[in-house]
């Protein structure tokens, strides 16, 4: 468990409880699976008035059911009743991009054992984007700042329970009208991620060693 501690919130103390890395050990880095790990750490923020920076937010506890303060939900589950009277975070995946990290993706130095398994490694980047929605624009505000807040100061926590190779808030977002609902404002928080993503090939057949040149030339 991780606590952070900022000068503009003496008297609390968010705190990162983690999470059980090994439950998605072999699918981390899916797009749908990382929009659930967005969700499970806003809403273990927002379980708690004392995990809660901001004053004027203390009193959007999340709940599960209808009397909850706050709304958190993945964008394929949002509609514009959804936050008609209460704000809420949406959240969005983005683009993944490749980056290669050797020839072929294989792995630097030796990347075939002696069973004659090729080994082989990449590097994804991508991101999520929080849009925090509120019935005016200073509460918006109110509410990407203390999303922000959360996901920079834990961030150092979260990539170790998670074993990602980088986690950080990229980008504050202007406050704005949301398109869907004019009634409501937005601010939009966005956190990049990169991991490692490694498999093996093994032959199911012996390794062509020679080609017969009367294969070539009988063409």
């Amino acid at each position: 468990m991780a606590q952070s501690s900022s000068s503009s919130a003496a008297t609390t103390t968010p705190q990162f409880v983690g999470i059980n890395f090994s439950t998605f050990c072999s699918v981390m880095g899916r797009p749908l699976v990382m929009t659930g790990v967005f969700r499970e750490i806003l809403i273990r923020h927002f379980a708690h008035a004392d995990y809660i920076e901001e004053p004027d937010l203390k009193k959007l506890i999340w709940r599960e059911n209808t009397s909850t303060g706050i709304k958190i939900e993945s964008v394929h589950r949002w509609r514009p009743e959804l936050t008609e009277f209460r704000p809420a975070v949406m959240v969005k995946r983005n683009a993944y991009q490749n980056q290669r990290r050797g020839i072929g993706d294989r792995r630097q130095g030796p990347h075939t054992d002696q069973r004659g398994t090729d080994h082989y490694v990449t590097y994804w980047v991508g991101s999520h984007t929080m849009f925090c929605i509120s019935r005016t624009g200073a509460h918006a505000e109110l509410l990407g700042s203390e999303v922000q807040h959360e996901l920079t100061e834990f961030g150092p926590a979260i990539a170790k329970s998670l074993n990602l190779l980088r986690f950080q808030a990229t980008q504050v977002g202007a406050v704005a009208r949301l398109a869907e609902a004019r009634e409501n404002w937005v601010v939009p928080v966005t956190v990049g991620y990169a991991y490692e993503q490694r498999w093996t090939l093994r032959q199911q057949a012996p390794r062509l060693k020679t080609v017969a040149m009367s294969l070539i030339t009988d063409c």
